[in-house]
């Protein structure tokens, strides 16, 4: 076992939204298309006349939604060679979105500029006129680029914030600073970009600095912590102009980068030009950034030294505890991280030191040390991150000891606390009493199984499967296919008073919501166009935070990103009502079923199908994974609606015998939910069809599931409780919840 982070908080039952990664905000396109087929060493083939793709709108939407941008990119460039006007017009516009989704800027450019020619004064201050500026500034061509964003702005056009931005970071990398200077104060000013000043004051910095204006790009990366930007790399810039410089400040900011961010990608490198400088670094500083780079053994030599020397002496014991279990010397792991805590017990990592030293007591079967363990961690440490942790663990050391009374009684004094972790507690109390041969346990399994406001929990639906009972909803279950909501009869279960009334006898018509009043919409529709998906998504995901305090608003912005096609946000937006609706109240079946769509309908049935297993549990695992989201991506590096690592991705191609494979086909949906099926039914096979097996090993690894089952045996409730990390814990908790509502709306 090895310390992860503090336990992730619990969301709200089945229906929390989830932030999804997606792509980058300035510069750079979207995905990329199909790859190109490749042919195999010998004699070149002969050349074929190539077919030319068929003028058909529909055929291209088709394309477009399977993630084949460059086909689909084709069929609209055949439908502007066969029009006219406003038509030609609107086809080479969605051929050059689907040319920058591709990764085919220059491609782009040529329609953008025929678009140019044909819209004549049209061109100023439109979407077409932002994309092109966009286009020469990925390319390079920064004069044409800065001349484009300057006509836009002076046109005011929809995204006159953004295109300010990149002028201001064009004109600093080009050393025009008087001309920089004004733009930039204007987008500082702006509070329409405000939370984008992080990252603006570092491209300042980064552009002065190419332009070698070290002087400017000093001043402007002094912005960038008050902004709330990337404090790690600024550092990292900050210290190398220094040094350049001759500045001996230059250590202090490297110093500081490796002290306070030493999981940074740039931490080992700073520490080996500090090195190289014979610029001294403590032992602990040095110590943590090894361990953070998997540098064990000279992690720990550097460790030991700062406990030798009293350098933050508590804290270096918890990181020797730590390398302990990453060498999986439990015992050797369980004393470092005592005489963590007993050096001080107010140190930084002084719960994090009682956690982890818990955790193994309770995983070598000592159950009694583990215990007062946990309720120093529980008592003393009320506030922390572990704490909730460490009151359930009381409970569950004393059922593991066969203490299931003592252990009922436990939880029993935690089943009031609102949410997940009173279910969780209520769920194990049945569980302890129905062992103890106590008929309250089963009659408690039952109630929380029936219990409105549990609906879709975990630990609720798990009671109702221990208490015997089938806690289904009454829903028509429905085939998975297109959605058909009834608008009118969702709008019937909101509960907010009608506009402009105080009374519950008022029958007057509510007024409208106009969302067209917002002007975010359109700059959404801009930013998409443009391949700024990353801050098209910001832009969504704030529509429906602002919103969420009027579940009329609420619906309104669901519906209209339902019948903008967008499923990832609209299910977004339903989760966010249905989170606010009366808990007693049955949600009705159409808002369910766009908090839970069955986005890609055809693929998913088609990939399970394939690997014989459960479209509804794919359905699941893409919800959790992405949220419908085919662009979407994590700080691990994992892509898609189903989240593939691209070397597993690689390795899933050589098995499923997929040739030519790049890692930009797993932002295909077809391809990401072939993979991901391929290797969810590798799980189950490897874990003997245990579902709650199998998903962890999908997320964490089949290491972490085989320990965690080697520890509960043949309990499937130990078996989630003992996973190692809190992240494997939640997302297998999940995808469970995730699949019961599927199970409830949709047909196999």
């Amino acid at each position: 076992m090895q310390p992860s982070r503090p336990a992730v908080a619990s969301l709200c039952a089945a229906l929390a939204v989830i932030a999804i990664a997606a792509c980058g905000c300035f510069g750079g396109s979207g995905t990329s298309a199909t790859p190109t087929a490749t042919v195999a060493s010998g004699s070149p083939l002969p050349s074929a006349t190539p077919t030319p793709p068929p003028a058909d709108p529909t055929l291209a939407a088709d394309l477009r939604y399977r993630g084949e941008y460059e086909a689909a990119a084709a069929v609209f460039g055949a439908v502007a060679s066969e029009t006219e006007g406003e038509e030609r017009q609107d086809a080479r516009s969605a051929q050059a979105e689907l040319l920058l989704r591709a990764g085919a800027p220059a491609e782009a450019r040529v329609v953008l500029d025929a678009y140019a020619v044909d819209a004549e004064a049209a061109f100023e201050g439109s979407t077409q006129q932002f994309m092109l500026a966009s286009t020469l500034d990925d390319l390079g061509e920064d004069a044409p680029a800065l001349d484009l964003y300057s006509r836009y702005v002076l046109a005011s056009g929809t995204l006159t914030p953004y295109a300010s931005i990149e002028r201001a970071k064009l004109l600093a990398s080009l050393a025009r600073v008087a001309e920089a200077e004004p733009v930039a104060a204007g987008v500082m000013a702006d509070p329409a970009v405000a939370d984008l000043l992080g990252s603006f004051t570092f491209s300042m910095g980064r552009g002065y600095e190419g332009a070698g204006l070290d002087a400017d790009a000093l001043r402007w990366y002094a912005l960038v912590e008050p902004n709330e930007g990337d404090i790690a790399s600024t550092l990292a810039a900050t210290g190398a102009i220094k040094q350049r410089l001759g500045d001996p400040a230059w250590s202090a900011d490297y110093l500081r980068a490796i002290g306070e961010y030493p999981s940074s990608g740039s931490a080992a490198a700073l520490l080996a030009e500090l090195d190289a400088a014979a610029v001294p670094v403590s032992d602990y500083a040095r110590g943590v950034v090894l361990y953070r780079a998997f540098e064990n053994d000279l992690a720990r030599v550097s460790l030991d030294a700062a406990v030798a020397a009293g350098d933050n002496a508590a804290e270096a014991l918890y990181y020797l505890g730590a390398l302990d279990e990453r060498a999986e010397t439990d015992d050797a792991a369980i004393v470092r991280y005592e005489q963590s805590y007993a050096t001080n017990p107010a140190s930084s990592l002084a719960d994090s030191s009682l956690w982890w030293r818990g955790r193994l007591l309770e995983n070598g079967g000592r159950y009694d040390e583990a215990l007062l363990v946990y309720t120093v961690l529980a008592t003393d440490f009320s506030a922390s991150d572990w704490a909730e942790g460490a009151r359930f663990r009381r409970g569950l050391v004393q059922y593991k000891a066969g203490s299931l009374v003592e252990a009922a009684e436990t939880w029993g004094a935690l089943a009031d606390v609102e949410g997940t972790e009173g279910f969780r507690a209520r769920m194990w109390q049945g569980k302890a009493l129905d062992e103890a041969e106590d008929p309250r346990g089963m009659d408690e399994l039952q109630q929380l199984a029936s219990d409105p406001d549990a609906r879709g929990d975990y630990y609720a639906i798990r009671a109702g499967e221990l208490g015997g009972i089938a806690n289904d909803v009454n829903f028509d279950r429905r085939d998975v296919e297109a959605l058909d909501p009834d608008w009118d009869k969702i709008a019937t279960s909101l509960k907010t008073p009608i506009a402009g009334t105080t009374t519950a006898t008022a029958t007057s018509t509510p007024v409208p919501v106009d969302l067209d009043a917002d002007e975010r919409w359109a700059q959404i529709a801009a930013l998409d166009a443009s391949g700024l998906r990353g801050l098209a998504d910001s832009m969504r995901s704030d529509i429906i935070s602002d919103a969420s305090s009027d579940e009329r608003e609420t619906l309104a912005v669901t519906r209209r990103f339902f019948e903008q096609g967008d499923e990832s946000y609209a299910a977004r937006a339903a989760a966010t009502l249905l989170s606010v609706l009366d808990d007693d109240a049955t949600p009705h079946p159409d808002l369910m079923r766009i908090a839970y769509p069955p986005a890609y309908g055809g693929m998913v049935v088609e990939a399970a199908d394939e690997q014989g297993i459960e479209p509804l549990l794919l359905f699941a695992l893409m919800r959790q994974e992405s949220l419908y989201d085919p662009d979407a991506g994590s700080v691990a590096g994992a892509l898609g609606l189903v989240q593939i690592i691209p070397t597993t991705g690689e390795a899933i191609a050589a098995e499923l015998g997929v040739s030519g494979f790049e890692t930009t086909d797993l932002f295909q949906p077809e391809t990401s939910l072939r993979f991901g099926a391929h290797y969810l039914a590798t799980q189950l096979a490897e874990f003997d069809g245990d579902e709650r097996h199998a998903l962890a090993a999908y997320n964490g690894g089949p290491g972490a599931t085989l320990d965690a089952r080697a520890l509960a045996e043949t309990d499937p409730d130990l078996f989630v409780e003992d996973l190692e990390f809190d992240e494997t814990n939640l997302y297998v908790r999940r995808v469970y919840e995730h699949w019961w509502w599927y199970q409830q709306l949709y047909d196999e």
